[in-house]
């Protein structure tokens, strides 16, 4: 439904309604500590001036931490207004938000979004990642990637995990982060959030 959503011009109302909900209903869990929450952002919501002055006041609204939260600029999305949307991340970062490039390297313009963006993420693409252990190509790709992202300070995450033979070669290559079927399933935010709640004053005080 999203591209349905994009299509008929109210991604970035559906996103607001998500950013909103969100941080509504869990804004107590992020403030103990015990979750962040990332968002994935079209391009129409990224492309929009006055997206952060709305972030701003449901942050203020819930008292959810900047530093728990993400934002995720999709790379293979084509963002219509770059000023709009580097003031964003921009005024993210300003304010110790997370600021990932999500699907590094699936679109053509994934240098340029790494050029015009000072993110302080790179998640690589990953079609690049599920044949990683037969591939020599997605292996070079990945080590450049990698080594790109960290000379410029940028934390790397691998997508789309989901054998033991991949994690062992990003291991090796130095990538520090990861998501996939292998480390985790997709399972419903609120029993994330009520397990990471129980957790949190364990780790705390155990």
């Amino acid at each position: 439904f999203i591209p349905v959503a994009e299509r008929f011009g109210i991604a970035s109302r559906l996103d607001r309604w998500i950013i909103r909900t969100a941080l509504s209903q869990h804004g107590p869990a992020m403030k103990s500590g015990a979750i962040t929450l990332g968002f994935n952002l079209s391009a129409q919501t990224l492309s929009d001036p006055l997206l952060w002055d709305f972030v701003d006041a449901v942050i203020a609204e819930t008292g959810a931490p900047h530093s728990g939260i993400g934002f995720e600029i999709t790379e293979t999305a084509a963002v219509t207004n770059f000023d709009a949307a580097e003031q964003f991340v921009r005024k993210a970062r300003e304010r110790q938000c997370r600021v990932s490039l999500d699907d590094f390297g699936a679109g053509m313009s994934s240098f340029e979004y790494l050029r015009r963006f000072p993110v302080d993420q790179i998640k690589i693409d990953g079609s690049f990642i599920e044949n990683i252990a037969q591939s020599r190509f997605d292996r070079e790709i990945v080590s450049a990637i990698t080594g790109i992202a960290k000379s410029l300070g940028c934390a790397v995450v691998a997508e789309k995990i989901e054998e033991q033979a991949a994690l062992d070669i990003l291991r090796d290559m130095g990538v520090a982060y990861g998501q996939g079927f292998l480390l985790h399933r997709p399972e419903p935010l609120k029993a994330i959030v009520a397990r990471a709640s129980a957790e949190a004053p364990r780790k705390r005080f155990g």
